[in-house]
């Protein structure tokens, strides 16, 4: 029987990425003149993601704190990867993520032309957590603090629903 708690304001729900920046993340992937760093290719993703959580979490209100969410990164040290005014925090609310960017970045991504074909178009981009490829892999580090992180928030919120 799957799970069916309902996530909300008062139940919400926490994510937590736990992201490689070891040296190794400078390795490229991609091929016929596409490739980049994995950190970049990375760093996208949960940038991304987070755009589209609080996108998700957006009310006429303002935005809803259905979710918790970290970044704990681990290469040559282990904690907290936000930036800016977010920078030391393992969890926030989504609202304060949404509103506290690090910065905002012009990027060209491919939109429909409405005659079939593709036009390039240029969009703002929020950046909260940024492409790091630096030392060891510590992963245990890493999971030991997700476990005491994780471990809190549970705690602290006891009907929300489960971490992912």
């Amino acid at each position: 029987m799957p799970y069916t708690a309902e996530i909300s304001r008062t139940n919400p729900s926490c994510f937590l990425f736990l992201i490689d920046q070891s040296g190794s993340m400078s390795d490229t992937f991609g091929t016929n003149g596409t490739a980049r760093p994995k950190s970049e290719g990375v760093a996208d993703a949960v940038n991304r993601l987070l755009q589209n959580l609080a996108i998700k979490c957006a009310k006429s209100e303002g935005i809803r704190d259905y979710y918790h969410v970290g970044v704990i990164g681990y290469g040559a040290a282990v904690g907290p990867a936000f930036n800016n005014s977010l920078s030391g925090k393992t969890l926030a609310p989504i609202s304060e993520i949404a509103d506290h960017p690090a910065r905002m970045e012009e990027r060209t991504k491919k939109v429909d032309d409405g005659a079939g074909g593709l036009v390039d178009q240029t969009v703002k981009f929020p950046i909260w957590f940024d492409a790091v490829a630096n030392g060891g892999t510590p992963m245990c580090q890493a999971l030991t603090q997700a476990e005491r992180v994780l471990t809190e928030w549970i705690a602290q919120h006891p009907n929300g629903f489960p971490p992912s």
